[in-house]
C-alpha cells in the first residue's frame, strides 16, 4: 500500500521504528523482520522522497533534517492510528452480541438452552430481540438472526437449522379420551386451538389428510405458538403445532401427538442468517458454533420423534385399511 501513490506504508512503519530506536538491530527485534528487509524499505522510502533520511556518525544512525521532520509526522500519525485501533477493539470487544429470533422459538427453544452458552462464555454479553420482522443488517445493529420461513435472502450467509413438521398435540387426559376415535367425530366436538400466525391451518391439515369436516368446533386463537401449546398442556383443547417447538413438552410427557394414524404435515424451516462479514467476529463465531452443536443434538431427538410418528402412522393406517 502507498500513501498518495508515492510512499510505501510499510516503509513508513519501518522508518518510524528505526528512527525511534536509533538502531537497525533494535528495530528488527521489534518488527520481527530481517535487517536487510528494513534496509530495502528505507532505501525505497528515500528514493520515493528524493532525500536522505539518515546519515551515519561514528557507526550510529542519525536523522537528517528531513528525517527529523518525517519522524515527527510519522510518530504522530502512527500514534493516532494505534489509539483509534485500541478504541475500536475495546468497543467491539465489549459490544453485546445482538441476536434476533422468532418469538416462540426464542421462548420455547433458545431461552431453555441459552444458560449453557452464557456459563461457557462469561465474557460475551447477549441481547436477544424476539420479533417476526426481518432484519435490515445494513441499518440495524444486529449480529445474526434465527428466522422461520422458506425463502432465505441470497445475499446473506444462511444455514438450515431445523426442518419442521406440524401435528395435533394435546395433554395426556385429552389423548386418552380421543386418540383412537374417529378423527372427524373428534374434530366436531373437541375444542381446537389455532396459532393464527402459523403457516399450517386446521383446514390445510384436514386437506392433506383427506378429511372432510362439515363444521369444526369454534376454538381458541392465539398469535403465539407458546400460548397455544400451554393451553393444550392445560387440557383446554388440541393445538395444531410444531413438533420442533413442542419437543421438550412431548419428551417430558406433558403433550402427546393426537391421531397418530394420520399424516403429520411438513412445514417451513428454521434458519440462521447473517452477513458474511459478521462471521469474523469472535462472539458471532462462538454463538454460531454453539447453536449448530445444540441443533445437531436436537436433530437426533427430532429425527427419532418424527420416525416414530411416521412409523406409527404407517402401522395404524395399514390396520385401519385391513379393518375396512
Amino acid at each position: 500500500m502507498h500513501l498518495n501513490g508515492r510512499i510505501p506504508l510499510k516503509a513508513v512503519v519501518y522508518f518510524e521504528a528505526v528512527s525511534r530506536h536509533r538502531s537497525l538491530t533494535r528495530a528488527t527485534d521489534e518488527l520481527g523482520v530481517s535487517a536487510s528487509a528494513i534496509s530495502q524499505q528505507l532505501k525505497a522510502l528515500e528514493s520515493s522522497l528524493g532525500v536522505a533520511l539518515f546519515r551515519r556518525v561514528k557507526r550510529q544512525l542519525v536523522l537528517t533534517e528531513d528525517g527529523e521532520r518525517l519522524f515527527r509526522a510519522t510518530s504522530e500519525a502512527l500514534a493516532i492510528i494505534q489509539s483509534s485501533e485500541r478504541q475500536i477493539s475495546r468497543r467491539t470487544r465489549h459490544r453485546p452480541l445482538m441476536v434476533r429470533v422468532a418469538p416462540t422459538f426464542g421462548t420455547l427453544w433458545l431461552t431453555k438452552r441459552l444458560p449453557e452458552f452464557i456459563r461457557a462464555n462469561p465474557d460475551i454479553d447477549i441481547h436477544v430481540d424476539a420479533t417476526s420482522e426481518l432484519t435490515d443488517f445494513e441499518k440495524e445493529r444486529v449480529d445474526l438472526e434465527i428466522r422461520y420461513g422458506r425463502d432465505m435472502r441470497d445475499y446473506l450467509h444462511s444455514e438450515l437449522l431445523l426442518e419442521d413438521i406440524v401435528f395435533p398435540l394435546c395433554n395426556q387426559e385429552v389423548y386418552q379420551n380421543y386418540a383412537y376415535r374417529d378423527p372427524v367425530e373428534v374434530l366436531t366436538s373437541v375444542r381446537l386451538i389455532q396459532s393464527v400466525k402459523s403457516a399450517v391451518s386446521w383446514d390445510r391439515w384436514l386437506t392433506e389428510n383427506n378429511l372432510q369436516v362439515d363444521q369444526l368446533r369454534q376454538g381458541l386463537h392465539f398469535d403465539r405458538s407458546a400460548m397455544s401449546l400451554h393451553m393444550a398442556s392445560e387440557g383446554l383443547g388440541v393445538a395444531l403445532e410444531s413438533t420442533t417447538l413442542a419437543q421438550d413438552a412431548i419428551l417430558d410427557g406433558s403433550l402427546r401427538p393426537l391421531f397418530p394414524q394420520l399424516k403429520p404435515v411438513r412445514n417451513q424451516s428454521y434458519w440462521l442468517s447473517c452477513p458474511n462479514r459478521h462471521l469474523a467476529r469472535r462472539a458471532v463465531h462462538e454463538f454460531r458454533s454453539w447453536m449448530l452443536e445444540k441443533i445437531q443434538q436436537d436433530k437426533k431427538r427430532l429425527h427419532n420423534l418424527h420416525e416414530q410418528l411416521f412409523k406409527l402412522n404407517h402401522l395404524l393406517s395399514s390396520e385401519l385399511r385391513r379393518d375396512s
